[in-house]
């Protein structure tokens, strides 16, 4: 990775360097988890938010089963309960940003120490209406072929939502990952936001698929 700086904020800069070990990206979580909405919310950044309209913009119906991927601190949660969604389940590779999840009252179930590539060992494929990441696809933490892993446990017609960083976009084969699913019949990009702000330090993309019945 370049040495240029990408993000304003200490903390942020520090996890775009991260190299997507587990254990080394549980282990910085574990010590952020205390200021992550802080410092997210300096950095004026509104994934969140975005994918959680996305969502009631397809799927309007607040009675469907919605898995957040990735959930941290539970931002997600929070603005899908604004909405009037009431069955959100959550995990993080992180526990203390589980716990901190849990507490917000969005979710029914939350997990922690969950690696995102091995969340098929842990829910049951097919098992979700929508499943939701943001923040995650992004420097230095999961693979694009996160992608394959989160689509497996949405149900046909079912969404997934994501967020990208444009430089993880840019620097990573997420899109071979994306036209390998589409071209092999396991899915349609149902729409997309590009290159829209992602937070104060840079743009993102933010993407709706929907798996194939």
């Amino acid at each position: 990775m370049s040495d240029k700086r990408i993000s304003n904020c200490d903390a942020i800069e520090a996890a775009l360097k991260l190299d997507g070990d587990p254990a080394q990206v549980k282990a910085f979580y574990q010590d952020w988890a205390q200021t992550y909405n802080a410092d997210t919310q300096d950095a004026e950044w509104i994934g969140p938010g975005i994918v959680a309209r996305l969502l009631h913009q397809f799927l309007p119906d607040t009675s469907l089963r919605v898995l957040d991927a990735g959930c941290g601190t539970g931002l997600v949660g929070v603005e899908l309960m604004a909405l009037g969604y009431d069955q959100i389940e959550g995990f993080d590779l992180s526990a203390p940003m589980a716990q901190q999840a849990i507490a917000t009252g969005a979710y029914r179930d939350v997990q922690g120490d969950i690696d995102m590539m091995r969340a098929g060992e842990h829910y049951q494929a097919g098992d979700y209406d929508a499943v939701l990441s943001a923040g995650v696809f992004t420097l230095g933490h999961v693979p694009p072929e996160g992608l394959q892993v989160l689509l497996s446990l949405v149900r046909p017609d079912g969404l997934l939502i994501v967020s990208t960083r444009s430089h993880y976009y840019e620097q990573t084969h997420y899109q071979q990952v994306v036209d390998a699913l589409v071209n092999s019949g396991r899915m349609e990009k149902l729409h997309a936001i590009e290159n829209a702000t992602y937070n104060n330090d840079g743009k993102g993309h933010y993407w709706v698929y929907r798996r194939a019945s």
